[in-house]
């Protein structure tokens, strides 16, 4: 599974509030790490390397910030308290937070230009 296909499933990306692709990918590459090398994300033979936890509490913040304003059942009749989603995604956004102590990394992902 690549990193991109990683975070994808550990953000829930499609699921409101969404996150597009593209978005995904800009916050992968700000978490790309030295690879095993020690070869930085700009050098030569830099094999793809991510603080995947990084990238997905950046993604979660995002999608907080998307809610932070909403305080109302929505739709209404739902029962689902925006309010709620809003702990919800700052609640996945610390747990991948204190998971990047032990975040392992992933390899196989190449970014689309």
């Amino acid at each position: 599974m690549s990193a991109l296909d990683k975070l994808k499933n550990m953000t829930a990306w499609t699921s409101d509030p969404a996150l597009t692709e593209a978005e995904l990918e800009d916050i992968l590459a700000e978490a790309a790490l030295p690879d095993g090398e020690g070869i930085v994300p700009e050098g030569e033979g830099w094999e793809p390397t991510y603080d995947i936890n990084r990238a997905a509490s950046e993604a979660w913040l995002i999608k907080a910030a998307r809610v932070a304003e909403l305080v109302e059942v929505d739709p209404p009749g739902s029962g689902i308290v925006t309010s709620k989603v809003f702990d919800n995604c700052r609640a996945m956004a610390r747990l991948y937070s204190a998971r990047r102590a032990a975040s392992s990394s992933l390899s196989s992902y190449t970014p689309t230009e």
